[in-house]
């Protein structure tokens, strides 16, 4: 495993065991005027050829503006592993192969951001049943996707999640979080259609 990943694992499971420590108080999940903070990890797969699969980590915080209704942020790094291509300029199109003869690298990183709003029809004191939406947005050095379907990537693009996840509580302070996502990753012809989920440890306070 990539020794700089490792760190940032290390990291953030030092940064969860820390938070689980603090004091908690009694309250249901979705409560108005609490908030959360959930380090997350991901994966997905897409719906083009030119990315197979990407992996996320970051983390995701929320505020409880009124019961079971929340607005957040989320910050996640992208791993993409993407296609290789050569351009076969003779037969007027583009192949998929293992080997690039431009030389681009085939798992860039990008980092990401999305606003989220989140509502919980089902919510009790153990265990909370959400879906949400967002909009943001994903930056990157190398172009996402390199090609799709005859259309050249972009080093940024608008991103539109649509989460349906739960949560179950394992203390009043902290609590497993799964949730299964689509993302819409560019909003032209070269954007990817992401389908996975994400899942992580949500600290209420």
């Amino acid at each position: 495993m990539n020794a700089r990943l490792q760190k940032i694992m290390v990291l953030a499971l030092a940064v969860m065991i820390g938070l689980t420590v603090l004091p908690s108080r009694s309250f249901a999940i979705g409560e108005a005027g609490t908030a959360y903070v959930a380090p997350e990890f991901g994966f997905y797969g897409t719906g083009q050829k030119a990315v197979e699969s990407y992996f996320t980590f970051g983390a995701s915080g929320g505020y409880f503006v009124m019961d079971g209704l929340s607005i957040g942020l989320e910050a996640l790094a992208y791993s993409f592993n993407q296609r290789k291509i050569d351009r076969n300029t003779a037969a007027g199109n583009f192949l998929y192969t293992a080997v690039s003869n431009d030389g681009y690298s085939q798992n860039p990183w990008a980092f990401g951001a999305n606003a989220l709003i989140r509502y919980y029809p089902v919510r009790t004191d153990k265990a909370a049943f959400y879906i949400g939406t967002g909009i943001g947005g994903l930056f990157s050095g190398d172009r996402v996707p390199y090609y799709s379907d005859g259309h050249r990537g972009n080093y940024s693009n608008p991103t539109l999640p649509v989460d349906i996840g739960f949560t179950v509580a394992f203390s009043p302070s902290v609590s497993f979080e799964l949730a299964g996502r689509y993302q819409r990753i560019g909003f032209d012809q070269a954007g990817l259609d992401g389908w996975g989920g994400h899942a992580g440890l949500r600290i209420t306070f």
